[in-house]
Formats: C-alpha cells, sequence, structure tokens
C-alpha cells in the first residue's frame, strides 16, 4: 500500500484551529508508515451559506456552511462534495485505500462512494453519538446504520465504542478493529524539574454535554468546605461557558477556580505536569484523550467510570468514579490526597505509554490499514 487518503469531518482549520487534534494525532501516526493525504469535507449548518477552502492542516478543505436543517439533504450535498474533489484530485498522488475519519454524515451513501472511487475503504470511529443513538428515529436513523451494513471494516477508538455501534446498527456487523488515539509522548511526559503542586487540580474539555464541570466545581467548594487548599483550574471552552461561571460565582469560587480557556498543547502538557491530579468528570467517552495524555505525563487522574476510560485507567494510576455526585467526588479527592501527591510518576507515564505513545499507536494502525487494502481477513 503506498497512499491512504483520509476523509475527515472534523480537522483543524481557518474557523477552528484546535478542532479535533485527536484526528489529526491519528493521521500523523501513520506518516512514518504510509504516504498520506488529507481531505477535511464537512457540511455544518449555519445561518447563511459559505464555502471555506483555506486550509490550516489538511491537504484539501471543503466546509460547507449552509442554512439547511434536513439531514438528507446535507448527506446529499456531503457525498456530492467529496465525489467532486474525487473527480478533480491531482492523479499523481497514490491513494490504495480511503479512510473515512468519522462516518456520518459523510458516509450515508458508502456504496455510491465506492463505485464511484472503486478502492478499499475503512472507518475510523470516535463519534460518541452511537451510545445515545443520535437522539433520534425514523429514516434518519435507517440510513445511518446502513453505512455499517455495507461491509466497510470499522476502526474504534475503544471496545466500548465498538459495542456501541454494534448495538446500535445491528446485523450484519462490520468487522471490527481496536485502535487508541495517540499521544505525543515526547511533550506528554513527566518533567523531573516540575513538581506537583499540593491542592492544584486541573481539568481540560470541550466544555459541552456530557461533560459535568458542575460536579467538580460543587465538589471543589465541598473540598474547601472541609478546609481543604483546593483550586481547580479548567482549561478548554464551549456551550457550558456562561453556566460554568454563573455556577462559579453562586459557588463562591470566583478566588478559587481559574478559566484557562482554549490551550496549546505545550500548556496543557505543563498543567498536567503541575497539577496534584487530572480530574475528568463526564457521562460518556468513547475514549477521553485527555486522560490519556495526563496518565502519560504521570499525573493521578480521577475520572468517571464511563465509556473507553475503564480500558485504560486503573486504580493503580488513577480512581474510577461510579457517580457522577458532587459528594461522592469530593470524598473520593480527599481520600486519595497524599497517594496522588506522591505517585510514582514516572511508573503511571511508561505504563500509557506502552499503548498510546503515537510510534506504537501508528504501527499498529498501519498493520491494519495494510490488512484492509490487501483485502485480508
Amino acid at each position: 500500500m503506498r497512499g491512504v487518503l483520509h476523509i475527515v469531518l472534523w480537522y483543524p482549520n481557518r474557523l477552528d484551529p484546535q478542532e479535533a487534534p485527536f484526528i489529526e494525532r491519528h493521521v500523523r501516526a501513520l506518516e512514518p508508515h504510509v504516504h498520506g493525504t488529507v481531505w477535511h469535507i464537512d457540511v455544518r449548518h449555519a445561518d447563511h451559506w459559505q464555502l471555506v477552502r483555506e486550509s490550516t492542516a489538511a491537504d484539501r478543505t471543503l466546509l460547507l456552511l449552509c442554512p439547511l436543517k434536513r439531514w438528507l439533504l446535507i448527506e446529499w450535498l456531503a457525498s456530492i462534495l467529496i465525489i467532486w474533489a474525487w473527480l478533480t484530485r491531482d492523479r499523481s498522488v497514490p491513494i490504495d485505500l480511503v479512510n473515512f475519519h468519522v462516518a456520518y454524515p459523510n458516509c450515508a451513501w458508502i456504496r455510491t462512494l465506492r463505485a464511484v472511487m472503486r478502492r478499499p475503504m475503512a472507518i475510523t470511529e470516535h463519534y460518541s453519538a452511537y451510545h445515545f443513538k443520535f437522539h433520534g428515529n425514523g429514516d434518519g436513523m435507517r440510513r445511518i446504520k446502513r453505512i455499517f451494513h455495507a461491509g466497510v471494516p470499522v476502526l474504534a477508538v475503544s471496545r466500548a465504542l465498538a459495542e456501541d455501534i454494534r448495538t446500535f446498527v445491528g446485523p450484519p456487523e462490520p468487522r471490527f478493529f481496536t485502535i487508541d488515539n495517540a499521544v505525543d509522548t515526547a511533550l506528554f511526559k513527566p518533567d523531573g524539574r516540575i513538581a506537583p503542586e499540593p491542592g492544584r487540580f486541573f481539568a481540560l474539555a470541550g466544555w459541552r454535554k456530557p461533560k459535568r464541570p458542575d460536579v467538580l466545581l460543587e465538589a471543589l467548594a465541598r473540598l474547601r468546605a472541609h478546609g481543604m487548599n483546593a483550586r481547580l483550574r479548567l482549561g478548554g471552552s464551549g456551550p457550558m461557558d456562561s453556566d460554568i461561571r454563573d455556577r462559579i460565582t453562586a459557588l463562591g469560587l470566583r478566588d478559587h477556580v481559574d478559566l484557562l480557556g482554549p490551550l496549546p498543547p505545550e500548556a496543557v502538557a505543563m498543567e498536567m505536569q503541575r497539577a496534584h491530579a487530572f480530574l475528568h468528570a463526564s457521562d460518556y467517552e468513547t475514549y477521553s484523550a485527555v486522560c490519556a495524555e495526563a496518565l502519560c505525563c504521570g499525573t493521578f487522574t480521577i475520572a468517571s467510570r464511563v465509556g473507553g476510560i475503564p480500558e485504560f485507567l486503573t486504580e493503580q494510576f488513577g480512581m474510577l468514579m461510579d457517580r457522577n455526585e458532587p459528594k461522592e467526588w469530593d470524598l473520593a479527592i480527599r481520600s486519595a490526597w497524599e497517594r496522588a501527591l506522591t505517585a510514582d510518576r514516572p511508573s503511571i507515564a511508561s505504563h500509557m505509554a506502552e499503548r498510546c505513545d503515537a510510534r506504537a499507536v501508528g504501527q499498529r494502525y498501519s498493520e491494519i490499514l495494510h490488512r484492509i487494502a490487501a483485502r485480508r481477513p
């Protein structure tokens, strides 16, 4: 196999330079093994028509903003953009396999795409919507299910996600592989020059459902009520930003919570290295790249026992929370206070890097795609 075409639904772009870094890391992890070409193609709802073609990371970008709300029309528009990009491609670039990152809506008419492109295909999936059954029913759900009845192999980032897809789509199910998210362990690693600061807790997310910043803030208020000198540093931003600020004010935590906003990877790594512990409360996660990054830094991690997180976070290197209740989180943080501060950070990092170091992930990823391209079982 000489070349892979990655057709990505989410990717760093002019409108959002930090979009979906986990997909970009997957693509970059493959670079030492096979030539990759990246097309960022997506149709997104907006209040006006606009075609964004400028790219910050992809080789080709066709990001169509449109006021349409009917998903059937969006699916067809996405397919038309993909077919147009294929017919106008640089034919000197070798493409032996087409790898779709996130299936819907780009793969809604995958049989048509396969007939036009005439290449082996794979789907690398990250999307948590399968767990929630896309919050819908009817013809739209049937069209999504048909994607996975077309015989295209699926690479899921966790066993939990694979099971979500399997349950959602029903038979005949696709062939599944599991591939971890990739972490840049040259950046996310322990730093012996940086000592963890007691009481300094860090959380990072795109603050939208199913994330639970409310649990972390209320747990912090309880910690301080118990006399613990704790503060919370929140990185990232999202639709919950206003609610987060309101809750901070209501709980009297304005002097004890730092809202850091979006952070570059270097700043994220430093926050993790300096943190007493990394906290991640969520109602669901297909994988949780931020938890993997924290563990690669050697940072003791306390996270919700949901989705793919328990597949790599064990009680040896952190704590898994069965309930997203502030009282439970308060008790857990207090009980693990000393253990988190004195954890063997190099040991935690070494264990996690064996699994998700970008070089290891890239090797496994390449082997799977080679098998698919060769149509081997």
